[in-house]
């Protein structure tokens, strides 16, 4: 009996944390995407909507892209990397930041079950299919963003990160990436950090037995995670170290009880001491991965600041 709980709880824990995907189209594989639309809604094509954007779905992982009627081949993409439990509403607004300067987007929900349970199994796989994604976009050559949000959106950052790192990968130098974005986040994924994690995963559940037997559950199976997961051991280590020399913006605020932002401040250090672009925006208060709304035009002043500084860097370094 006990042997077979693991497997119930991955159940329990997937019915319980459901992730929706918006779009008017589905494909069945990576390749092609842009050219095989599928039918929906009985005899509806999926298209233009209102003359702007083309929206599809991947049909995997909860992947959603945006392509912009004045995309072409040099056309900026940004790949926004939700966290856990985010829905399509909710990175739709940081993904309508790039549309509205015609970048095509990429949107990617996380699941606390793959974040905190599989970190080096199954994020590890979505990461490769994002980058298969942005390949099948023709990204070679154009300029990608990478903007990470929380545990679920750093977690994918790091496998991307470092398939893109390392020439013993497939995916080695397989798109330029010109700008990483972090929001709230990295944090160091240590026993210290148990309780903020937990309590992020069951904040929004609303039942008090279902909440109780959550809680505890991750009690029992995020430790041995924390202390013999392989990817969790070098994450921060990887994360400080990354290869990726492009310039990094990160927003994070002091009252954010679910990132500490002495992990962040040891992160920036750590970045800079290793001569990167650092722009970091520390807010004295806003919630966990809510400082867009709460602090809007400074967010997005620094937001488009640090991605035009970005482009203009990697077109001079094209000259």
């Amino acid at each position: 009996m006990t042997m077979k709980f693991p497997l119930r709880f991955k159940t329990f824990v997937g019915e319980l944390i459901q992730q929706r995907t918006f779009s008017c189209g589905t494909f069945s594989k990576v390749r092609g995407v842009l050219n095989h639309l599928t039918v929906v809604n009985g005899n509806k094509v999926c298209g233009m909507q209102s003359g702007e954007s083309l929206n599809l779905s991947s049909g995997k992982f909860g992947a959603v892209i945006t392509k912009t009627t004045a995309s072409t081949q040099d056309t900026p993409v940004a790949v926004i990397l939700g966290w856990n439990s985010s829905k399509g509403k909710h990175l739709k607004k940081y993904s309508k930041i790039f549309e509205d300067k015609s970048y095509d987007t990429i949107c990617v929900p996380a699941k606390p079950i793959n974040t905190f349970l599989r970190p080096g199994t199954k994020v590890k796989k979505i990461g490769h299919y994002i980058l298969d994604l942005l390949v099948d976009l023709n990204c070679q050559k154009r300029p990608v963003f990478l903007y990470a949000f929380s545990n679920g959106g750093c977690a994918m950052f790091f496998h991307i990160m470092e398939a893109l790192s390392y020439p013993t990968t497939a995916y080695y130098q397989a798109v330029p990436v010109v700008g990483t974005i972090f929001d709230s986040c990295p944090i160091n994924p240590d026993i210290k950090s148990l309780k903020a994690t937990k309590e992020s995963v069951t904040d929004m559940i609303k039942n008090p037995i279902v909440k109780a037997a959550l809680w505890y559950s991750m009690t029992a199976f995020i430790p041995p995670v924390i202390y013999l997961n392989g990817t969790v051991k070098r994450y921060m280590s990887g994360m400080e170290e990354s290869p990726l020399l492009c310039p990094q913006l990160i927003f994070y605020s002091k009252t954010d009880k679910f990132a500490p932002h002495q992990d962040i401040d040891f992160y920036i250090q750590a970045r800079r001491h290793k001569g990167i672009h650092v722009t970091p925006k520390c807010w004295d208060s806003s919630e966990h991965v809510n400082h867009y709304r709460e602090h809007t035009d400074e967010y997005l002043k620094v937001l488009n600041l640090f991605t035009d500084f970005c482009l203009t860097s990697y077109h001079d370094q094209k000259k």
